[in-house]
């Protein structure tokens, strides 16, 4: 699993220099996936909400929206290519008339795309599904400037090297922050909070915690959080069974950072224990990356600490497999 998750931003060049030619122009786009695949929908519909393009739905469910017709694509996106979510909504947006676009590495899922001649998008075989984040984000990217609603690929590749450079820094230091992350929550469950442009980072976490740590985790934005969770948080003292980790975005607005500053000064105040990470990369987009890869191996570190296999996840398994 380490050496999937660490791979992050190479996983999205090799699906940026993909080349297709039978994807047509449409004015609507949909994402229908589950688990990573919903955070890889996320992580873009963050960054296209960011930069004020056309904006992109996710779908973790089993009904498309009304709107979805033959101006829309609809990227089906399961790693196994047998999710029965994927494969009921592959079904639903062919009645429809949309355009069709598979992401996965094989399974009925393949068979139907390459059945009714619609676009497939291949990753390599072999990995766990949240260990090929970084092919579905890629091909995402991709799918979405052939539809005509992204004009470059310029501020991913500008993004990556950035984000290598951070994963590095990581990696070559045994006493890295992922550590004292994972060392601080120690047999708590973590609730990890951000900017709600940032949401895919913060649900990517807790999925992480979930199925890599195998411990119950939360997670919430702000300002939301200022709303309602902060009435809870404040009422009683949790510091035993909970620990909050807060991701800063460092560019963000001034007033963004007082919504987030203040509530958390707070939680401090009544007992809670509180972790803050800076995220100080040059954009939202190597923020919210970098932010992935600072959670994926402060998962693993907190795995290795409980003595438990980051790579099983029997109980979702049970469950995912059932027939539609």
């Amino acid at each position: 699993m380490f050496q999937q998750v660490v791979r992050l931003p190479e996983q999205i060049e090799f699906s940026l220099s993909s080349l297709f030619f039978n994807i047509r122009r449409t004015s609507k786009f949909a994402i229908c996936g589950m688990g990573t695949c919903a955070i890889a929908g996320e992580v873009v519909s963050d960054y296209m909400d960011n930069k004020g393009m056309h904006p992109v739905s996710v779908i973790r469910g089993l009904e498309l929206p009304r709107w979805v017709d033959s101006d829309t694509t609809v990227l089906v996106i399961s790693y196994s290519g047998d999710t029965p979510e994927a494969l009921h909504n592959y079904r639903s947006a062919v009645r429809k008339g949309a355009q069709v676009i598979c992401v996965t590495s094989g399974g009925e899922l393949e068979d139907l795309c390459v059945k009714d001649d619609n676009v497939l998008m291949s990753i390599p075989y072999g990995f766990q599904s949240r260990g090929a984040l970084g092919y579905m984000i890629g091909y995402i990217i991709v799918a979405l400037r052939y539809c005509g609603l992204l004009d470059s690929f310029d501020d991913f590749r500008s993004a990556l090297p950035h984000v290598k450079s951070y994963r590095d820094g990581l990696i070559e230091n045994d006493e890295n922050e992922a550590r004292d992350i994972a060392r601080f929550i120690g047999c708590r469950s973590p609730v990890v909070y951000g900017f709600f442009n940032m949401r895919a980072t913060v649900l990517r976490w807790k999925y992480q915690f979930n199925e890599n740590s195998k411990v119950l985790s939360f997670c919430g934005t702000f300002p939301e959080f200022n709303h309602n969770e902060l009435v809870g948080w404040t009422s009683d003292n949790l510091t035993d069974r909970f620990v909050t980790i807060v991701l800063m975005d460092d560019n963000a607005s001034q007033m963004l950072k007082y919504m987030a500053e203040t509530p958390v000064g707070m939680l401090s105040d009544n007992g809670t224990d509180v972790y803050m990470h800076h995220l100080k990369g040059e954009c939202l987009l190597t923020n919210t990356l970098r932010g992935i890869i600072l959670g994926d191996l402060t998962s693993l570190y907190l795995a290795h600490s409980k003595n438990v296999d980051p790579n099983t996840i029997d109980a979702s398994e049970d469950v995912v497999g059932m027939p539609e």
